[in-house]
């Protein structure tokens, strides 16, 4: 069980906590790096003693950070997107392909280390 903000129990699988932690942290944060940094320190300790190993928790929450890394407020949008010449808005388009690719990665990641 994990506590939310209002203080409300919700019970969030074992599975889940990993991924969900890297989206929700890299999606604060806009890099997967980061994501996944503070993401696998706030929950290794829940993850490590549900018997999940280390890799297999850092993958997961790695591949988690993935899935929405490439938002308009993070670093990887503007490089990507200056790179191949895109304006803004032609940028924006992408995201939804690139969260698919992530989202596949993470489903890949989960079914790989702990199912």
């Amino acid at each position: 069980m994990i506590i939310c903000a209002v203080g409300v129990f919700i019970d969030i699988s074992v599975i889940t906590v990993a991924p969900i932690a890297g989206i929700l942290m890299a999606g604060a944060t806009a890099s997967t790096t980061a994501g996944a940094t503070i993401g696998a320190q706030t929950f290794a300790g829940t993850l490590i003693k549900s018997g999940v190993s280390a890799l297999s928790a850092g993958a997961m929450v790695h591949a988690g950070a993935t899935v929405i890394d490439s938002l308009p407020h993070g670093s990887f949008f503007h490089a990507t997107g200056g790179a191949a010449g895109l304006e803004i808005k032609e940028r924006m388009k992408l995201i939804p392909y690139e969260m698919c690719v992530g989202l596949t990665s993470t489903v890949v990641a989960v079914m790989m280390y702990v199912i």
